[in-house]
């Protein structure tokens, strides 16, 4: 984003000297480096952040969202250029103004679609116009398939399942085999003929696919139009039949992709880019629903944070581990007309996704609305808009694409092993699996990175010191093999459940394809204890096997009882691994339709065990832990026992990672990230206390933090705190590390670490 890294000064010799000496040496209050807040930098200058010229959406990390969903009740007497200038006051750089809502209305003068009834002047124009004079980028907002007003006039242009019956979630869907593509692409021609604006974001794009992966709901359409569509392509293969087999559904779901995302974006962006040849071009939606030859086409991805309940946005990793330098994560805010509410709760919010160094998407819940608050936009809101971004207005010179993550720990994102959950239609277990994962590791207080499946190459490998495989069911020989080579040369990998137990194809292996580096031989899959009477796996947190430790250092944790997990295992055959944790299994299977219970909760452990779970096993100069449950898919009811085992599991296998966040008392609450800058020459480090999300405000003593940094790996002279304070750190060198101690952690801080 910047061209230049904030000014850095030379450290003083001194510091070097007194290195030299080989001693723990404590570096305090010398005047080691200068990282000034409040003077313009060079990139603020050429951004736009002076106020004297336009800031990029390619570059702000402010962007505000006015959302314009209106009813045919609804009103438009609103001050436009009151309600900009506030939005400036509040610290926007580009501003999002819709053309088409959810309703399916033009906000703008149309003569190829609907307008509002009760909208009798250019509501757009006038926002685009208002937004130049301030110096604001505007955004075009476009709802493509929700369109109540369209579905409602024409039915026949809907979504409509199996039975004929149109598909709604909240407003009703357009189908875009329908005549209502045409209907789209004229608006396009309207919009990007008139106005002057600097991005194109396209909102529910590819909502059966975003519905499918959230919720399992069917992605396909039955209207007549995509029938004939598909029966006038494949006159052979009708469309109907084709979904009794596996084959057929894959076959049309790739189809339906190609369809109503692929081509569609295609035409809009050619329609687009006619009329504005510089036009950015951006979807809501990511790597958790998109595939990849979508995102490849567009500048930026949006999407939802997807954050857990202690505050990491885990989207915003899977976004930039994705390799896109754009991206932006949403945050929404309370409706600012409904209740007072501390602007410091979407203030945590904002600062989880600059942790991770995501652009905030600031989407405000109806912020100008006719006739609110006098002048038809919401002030408190507003000013809640002013306080989120506190954090980001001051450090956000020194984010950007620029920045490299420093790397330690990685989650692999495959979407082979998403492709075949597509097919089982299970679309919702390989995001918990993912998700799962991602939150687990950075309670470990070590860098993680999600590690897309394109990505695992050697040399990409050779960056991490860990490899997590979350229930990764589908891996080829060469993925297997590159794996292989890595932890044979001294890396760590832990994996779970059926890891590979499916080829590239997709054909069923008789066993891992990474056993020699597990240590265990794959025998066969338990799933008695999980399925309910019906035969079919039971969806919901039922127990269905214990895990109980061997004596091995590794359970340490775990060995006073029994700990359980829901869904099948697997049962094992060691054969140069050691064995961590053991099955034992509950004292029945459950039976509701014959009257075989326990309790009211789950058949507790009995006597019986299966063999092995868990194994540690040495690999050349590697180590690998297995464990044949889905753990990682587990985590979306957050057992205890998990987020606490799994980040102890991690420190006890890489004791001396690159760097580390040490917190006293331990606290899933606090986490961070680190980043070198474009001339490996400063570290920035970001930490964050999200512990007001779980007190709704309350603002507590966060615990005391220390960097870790091994001094082997990564050579650090000085720490400076750049914001909320602009103080030099202390630093204390030992032998193996360099420690920083930060004892005025209160919500979020920036600092930079000048590397000697």
């Amino acid at each position: 984003m910047r061209d230049q890294a904030p000014e850095v000064l030379k450290t003083d010799r001194r510091i070097f000297l007194k290195q030299l000496s080989g001693g723990a040496v404590m570096l305090s209050g010398l005047p080691l480096f200068e990282a000034k807040i409040g003077a313009a930098s060079s990139g603020q200058t050429e951004t736009g952040h002076d106020k004297t010229a336009l800031v990029s959406p390619l570059k702000t990390y402010r962007m505000m969202e006015w959302e314009c969903h209106t009813p045919p009740e609804g009103k438009f007497d609103i001050n436009v250029e009151a309600a900009v200038r506030v939005a400036r006051e509040a610290g926007a750089e580009s501003l999002m103004f819709y053309t088409q809502d959810h309703w399916g209305y033009a906000l703008y003068p149309t003569e190829s679609a609907v307008r509002h009834p009760n909208l009798d002047y250019d509501l757009f124009g006038s926002e685009v116009t208002a937004a130049a004079a301030n110096g604001i980028s505007t955004v075009a907002y476009y709802s493509l398939q929700f369109n109540n007003q369209c579905v409602i006039r024409h039915p026949e242009w809907g979504w409509v399942n199996e039975e004929g019956v149109p598909q709604k979630d909240r407003w009703y869907i357009t189908c875009l085999d329908t005549p209502y593509r045409q209907y789209v692409l004229k608006m396009m021609e309207e919009i990007f003929s008139r106005y002057e604006v600097q991005e194109l974001f396209l909102d529910i794009f590819g909502i059966q696919f975003e519905l499918y992966h959230q919720m399992g709901r069917n992605p396909f359409c039955f209207c007549k139009y995509t029938e004939g569509a598909w029966n006038k392509e494949y006159p052979s293969d009708p469309y109907r039949e084709g979904f009794k087999t596996r084959e057929g559904w894959e076959r049309r779901f790739q189809w339906h992709q190609r369809r109503t995302m692929t081509e569609m974006l295609d035409e809009i962006i050619w329609i687009a880019r006619k009329h504005r040849p510089g036009i950015l071009i951006s979807l809501n939606g990511g790597p958790a629903s998109f595939p990849n030859n979508i995102m490849q086409k567009v500048d930026f991805i949006y999407a939802e944070p997807l954050p857990c309940v202690t505050g990491v946005s885990l989207g915003s990793i899977v976004m930039r581990g994705w390799g896109r330098p754009y991206f932006q994560a949403g945050l929404f805010t309370e409706y600012g007309y409904v209740d007072t509410y501390p602007g410091s709760l979407p203030r945590v919010h904002a600062d989880a996704l600059i942790v991770q160094n995501a652009r905030t998407f600031f989407v405000g819940d109806a912020p100008v609305v006719g006739g609110l608050d006098r002048h038809g936009f919401s002030e408190r809101w507003f000013d809640v808009a002013k306080v989120t971004w506190e954090d980001v207005k001051n450090v956000d010179r020194f984010l950007g694409p620029d920045l490299e993550p420093l790397l330690s720990s990685a989650v692999l994102y495959s979407e082979s092993t998403r492709g075949e959950l597509d097919a089982e239609n299970r679309p919702v277990d390989f995001r918990h699996s993912t998700l799962g994962a991602l939150e687990t590791m950075t309670y470990a207080g070590r860098p993680v990175e999600s590690l897309a499946e394109f990505n695992l190459k050697a040399d990409v490998l050779n960056r991490f010191e860990v490899l997590v495989l979350p229930e990764v069911t589908v891996m080829s020989a060469a993925q297997a093999e590159i794996i292989r080579r890595w932890v044979d040369q001294g890396g760590t990998v832990i994996a779970s459940y059926q890891c590979g137990l499916l080829d590239s194809d997709r054909k069923p292996r008789k066993n891992f394809p990474l056993a020699d580096v597990f240590g265990v031989d794959y025998v066969s899959e338990e799933d008695q204890y999980s399925k309910g009477a019906d035969g079919k796996q039971r969806a919901e947190n039922f127990t269905s096997t214990y895990l109980e430790s061997s004596g091995h250092r590794l359970a340490k944790l775990l060995a006073e009882s029994t700990v359980g997990l829901p869904g099948a295992f697997l049962r094992l055959k060691r054969t140069t691994a050691e064995e961590v944790m053991g099955y034992r299994l509950p004292i029945m299977v459950q039976d509701l339709g014959h009257d075989k219970w326990f309790n009211w909760g789950p058949p507790p452990p009995g006597a019986q065990t299966a063999g092995t779970a868990v194994t540690y096993n040495k690999f050349g100069r590697g180590q690998s832990v297995y464990i044949g449950v889905p753990i990682f898919w587990a985590m979306q009811w957050r057992p205890f026992w998990i987020r606490n085992w799994i980040p102890l599991l991690i420190r006890e296998l890489v004791p001396n990672p690159i760097a580390e966040l040490q917190t006293e008392p331990a606290s899933e609450y606090l986490h961070g990230s680190f980043f070198y800058d474009r001339h490996r020459e400063v570290v920035l480090v970001q930490l964050l206390d999200t512990i007001e999300l779980a007190t709704k405000g309350e603002l507590r003593p966060a615990p005391k933090v220390e960097i870790r940094v091994n001094r082997n790996k990564l050579k650090i002279a000085a720490a400076r705190a750049v914001w909320p304070v602009d103080k030099n750190l202390p630093v204390r060198q030992d032998d193996r590390y360099t420690h920083i101690a930060v004892a005025d952690l209160e919500r979020y801080m920036a600092i930079h670490l000048k590397m000697g």
